[in-house]
């Protein structure tokens, strides 16, 4: 009898013993990583088992900076998440995202980001730190000479636009003609070497962000199990509403289309494409969709500037 409780004592201890530590806090190990949690969990209040679960999966998929080298980490932590909220949860989730006409699969690994561009047939997409590379001191020096002088030029046309002597289409050319120029000097003041090691540096960083744009794509077919046909579709409706959106801002820039009526018109191509996207895909993969496209956003929020070696977000290196 005495054995007999002696088990069950130690059966009960047991059991108390993994009540408690399934209960314990998961924590996550990158702090940036830890604000995208807090931010989820801040908009729709999250369970202490669906923030858990959230958390131990950004730490499985983004350690070590590793949510900043692969391209499909945000698809990974939504198609757990999927299955892991609940439905209460999914619908403040969804809810809001319908109140406020989020558009769908606009996440941070679609955005083209670029620097200052300087221009110029063999500088164009070159940003100022990559022309830096292969200039020698005296070059550097002449092109913060040009930029200023263009800079000066460039905001003096913008005053006369403000102040109503210039009106925007003379001042549409005169920026163009200025823009023009200053990639002609910038051209001229490279030597035929340092064109071919910018040319060389653009075509690998182009590689480089091809790669990365198919990573990603790849890593959403297989967080969405998304069939041939559905890849098709999905590019169909992505450049019918790119073309539709370009569309409607070159009504805007000729003066077709007032401001109100443009917005009310981008608002509704928004409205339409999210209706395609929902009735091209499955209830699960919509749900997977609509929190990865979440995830994006507090991604783009808590963790779309790096940090020095002190926490504090840093401005890309440029002067304010």
């Amino acid at each position: 009898m005495k054995k007999l409780s002696l088990f069950l004592l130690l059966v009960l201890f047991a059991t108390i013993g993994c009540e408690k530590l399934m209960k314990e806090d998961i924590f996550v190990e990158d702090p940036e990583l830890q604000a995208l949690s807090d931010g989820l969990d801040a908009d729709i209040g999250l369970s202490k088992s669906s923030i858990n679960a959230f958390n131990d999966a950004l730490n499985r998929h983004g350690k070590d900076g590793k949510h900043r080298r692969d391209p499909g980490f945000l698809w990974k932590v939504a198609a757990e998440l999927q299955a892991e909220l609940s439905d209460d949860e999914k619908q403040r989730l969804f809810g809001w995202m319908d109140d406020q006409l989020v558009p769908y699969l606009y996440g941070a690994n679609m955005d083209k980001r670029g620097g200052d561009r300087p221009g110029g047939p063999h500088s164009s997409g070159a940003d100022i730190k990559m022309l830096y590379t292969v200039l020698d001191d005296a070059q550097k020096e002449t092109l913060r000479t040009i930029l200023e002088s263009y800079r000066t030029q460039m905001s003096a046309v913008m005053n006369k636009v403000k102040d109503g002597t210039l009106d925007r289409d003379a001042a549409k050319a005169e920026l163009e003609a200025l823009e023009t120029s200053m990639d002609a000097e910038i051209d001229a003041l490279l030597t035929d070497d340092q064109k071919a090691a910018i040319d060389a540096m653009l075509a690998e960083m182009k590689q480089k962000m091809d790669a990365m744009r198919q990573a990603a794509h790849d890593a959403m077919v297989g967080a969405l199990e998304m069939s041939s046909e559905q890849e098709i579709s999905l590019e169909t409706i992505n450049k019918e509403s790119a073309e539709a959106q370009k569309s409607l801002m070159e009504k805007a820039k000729t003066e077709e289309m007032g401001r109100e009526d443009l917005k009310e018109a981008l608002t509704q191509l928004i409205a339409d494409r999210n209706s395609k996207i929902e009735a091209l895909f499955n209830e699960k993969q919509v749900e997977t969709i609509k929190i990865y496209t979440a995830l994006s956003m507090q991604y783009s929020k808590h963790c779309g500037q790096k940090r020095d070696d002190k926490g504090n977000r840093g401005d890309g290196g440029g002067k304010k």
